[in-house]
Order: structure tokens, then C-alpha cells, then sequence
């Protein structure tokens, strides 16, 4: 579909379709046809910024398939200020990690007996959390509901309430699981993965006292190189063009998570270690759920949906070759090294 549309239309440029394409599938021969295709495009007078960017970033990331770090450093350098950050604040962001810190808690709710158990997986982007959920959804007590935006609009409903109430909570608990157990009622663990949503552990325990909150975490060098590394559509992401806004981020993600390990229903996942060894990460955190054992390598029969820039990997057997790539890049980003290598 992407090559078809690259073919016939070169408008859809503008909406990321040369990322898009390099985004599905891994690149191990230099003669490939598509690093071809993207040089071809970039040569082009007529591409608007934007087009641009999307071809910038397939080519770093085809070259950084092919292990050419210098020349995948350059053109995700020159893809990074393209886009830039306009619309992101570091100063609203640090604002909004302090009221989290400091607000009020909200009344929390008595779930009934009966309830589902929603799983929130959580984490920096790109630190391990599509990995996390596909690997969990492979259990057949599990369905995995993928990138779910609906939390941002209940904290918002939330903060603009003057007084948030009991009534109000169990409303938009109603919606929520409507939404979430659609066509599944007899399932009991759902995955909501979205990674921002470390942003609202405070409403996660209010709604859903019987919830899971699975931390992912990963070396920050590491994070920051994939974050800086891809092009995310949502505006919500503006900080990943710039190291300095990247480092904010993540840093008010540590703060905000240290306050939520007070909870006895958070757990945490190191991606070194679930690269690792996938069967026993897993087999722990399915422990811990409750759930009963299962065999990671085999995927559910009610296959899940990616939609993020982690699909490709997601979707390939898991490997360890990310687990220290800044390495390889240190030479040519020298920011990466201002991130503690943890």
C-alpha cells in the first residue's frame, strides 16, 4: 500500500509515507530497491519540509538497518530540524510534571467484584512498552487493546470538574470499560498501552483501584537515540526532535514514576532484560498479574493491532542488537552522551 501510494500520488509524501514504508520491515542489503526509491525523492526540487522529513527519516532509518551509524546520523540530524519542536514547551511540561507531583489525590472508587482488570503499560516512548504489550497479549487470558488515547480526555474532564466526585469517576468508569471489554465481556485482563500515560497513575488509581501499572524502562541513551530516531505524527511527541526537550521528558517520567512505586500494584520491566530473555521477563510479570503460564513464542489467537513506530519490531522475533546502540552513534551524536547510561 505504502509503495502504491508512493507511485501514484506524491502528495501522501507530505502525510509520511517514505517513513512509513521503512518504518514495516527491516533493511539488510545496501541494493535494495527502496534505499533507491528514498534517494531518488530527496533529490526532488518540488518537496515541501515536511515530505522532506519523511524521507530524511526512512533514510536513517535504512541506513542504520544497514550498520552505516555516520551517514544514518546525518540525515536524522537534518530530518530533526526540519520538523523542529513549534507547539512544545519545556517549561508547560516541567509545569505539569510539578502539579502532578503536588495536586490533590482524588476520591477513589470500590471497583465491583466483577470488573475486568485493566492493564496499564507505561513508560518513555520507545523504552519498551509495544514489546511488553504484544508479548502479554499473547496470552489467551489477555487481549491487548494497543495505543489507547481515551485516558487524556478523562483527566481533562477530570481537572476541568470543580470538585471531582464519586458519581463523576463511576461515569467515566462506565464509558471506559464500554469502550475497552466491546465485543470481548468475557475476558477478564485488558491492556491499555499508551506510553504517556505515566502522566495519570494519580486517575489510574482513582478509576481502577484493581488496575496493573507495567513501568517499562530502558537505558536512557538508548531511549533517547530511539525517540530522536523516529517521526511520530502526534502533536503530543513535539519534544522528540530536540536532545534537550528529550531529557526533560524523560527526567519528569522518573519523578513522576518514583512517586507511583509506592503502589503495590506497579511493576516493572527492564527492556535489557526482556530482550534478554523474553519466556522469563514475561513469565514474571504474568506471575505477578495473576496470570496463569504461558509460551511467549506463540502469539494469540486474537491477534492485537500495532499502529505505532514500533511495529516492525514488535512484529519480529525478539532481539538484543538495540541494547546498547547509542554506542555506535556516540561518535556521530554527541548529545547521547549527557544522558546517563543506566
Amino acid at each position: 500500500h505504502y509503495l502504491f501510494a508512493l507511485e501514484h500520488d506524491l502528495k501522501t509524501l507530505d502525510f509520511g509515507a517514505a517513513y512509513g514504508l521503512a518504518s514495516i520491515r527491516r533493511y539488510d542489503d545496501p541494493a535494495d530497491p527502496d534505499l533507491a526509491r528514498f534517494k531518488m525523492l530527496l533529490d526532488r526540487a518540488d518537496l515541501s519540509q515536511a515530505a522532506r522529513a519523511s524521507v530524511l527519516f526512512a533514510l536513517g532509518k535504512v541506513n542504520d538497518d544497514l550498520g552505516d551509524y555516520a551517514r544514518a546520523a546525518s540525515f536524522l540530524r537534518e530530518a530533526n530540524g526540519l520538523v523542529g519542536h513549534q507547539g512544545w514547551s519545556r517549561r508547560n511540561w516541567r509545569r505539569m510534571v510539578e502539579s502532578r507531583l503536588t495536586g490533590t489525590s482524588l476520591p477513589q472508587r470500590t471497583p465491583a467484584s466483577t470488573e475486568c482488570i485493566p492493564v496499564f503499560v507505561v513508560g518513555a516512548p520507545r523504552s519498551g512498552t509495544t514489546l511488553v504489550a504484544e508479548l502479554l497479549g499473547r496470552s489467551p487470558e489477555v487481549r491487548n487493546r494497543g495505543e489507547l488515547d481515551w485516558l487524556p480526555h478523562y483527566a481533562e474532564e477530570v481537572a476541568c470538574s470543580a470538585r471531582p466526585d464519586p458519581a463523576l469517576l463511576g461515569k467515566i468508569v462506565d464509558t471506559y470499560m464500554a469502550r475497552l471489554q466491546q465485543g470481548e465481556a468475557g475476558a477478564r485482563w485488558f491492556v491499555d498501552k499508551q506510553p504517556l500515560n505515566f502522566l495519570h497513575v494519580d486517575l489510574i488509581r482513582a478509576l481502577f483501584p484493581q488496575a496493573h501499572i507495567v513501568y517499562c524502562r530502558r537505558s536512557h541513551r538508548d531511549t533517547a537515540l530511539s525517540i530522536w530516531s523516529q517521526h511520530f505524527e502526534s502533536a503530543e511527541y513535539r519534544f522528540a526532535y530536540d536532545f534537550g526537550d528529550i531529557a526533560a521528558v524523560l527526567k519528569g517520567c522518573e519523578r513522576l514514576m518514583a512517586k507511583a512505586r509506592r503502589d503495590s500494584h506497579l511493576i516493572e520491566v527492564r527492556y535489557e532484560e526482556l530482550a534478554r530473555n523474553p519466556q522469563a521477563a514475561v513469565g514474571k510479570l504474568a506471575a505477578a498479574l495473576g496470570l496463569a503460564p504461558f509460551d511467549v513464542g506463540v502469539p494469540n489467537a486474537v491477534r492485537s493491532v500495532i499502529g505505532t513506530a514500533s511495529v516492525w519490531q514488535a512484529r519480529q522475533p525478539v532481539y538484543t542488537r538495540a541494547i546498547g546502540r547509542w554506542r555506535g552513534y556516540a561518535e556521530h551524536v554527541p548529545e547521547l552522551l549527557r544522558f546517563a547510561d543506566d
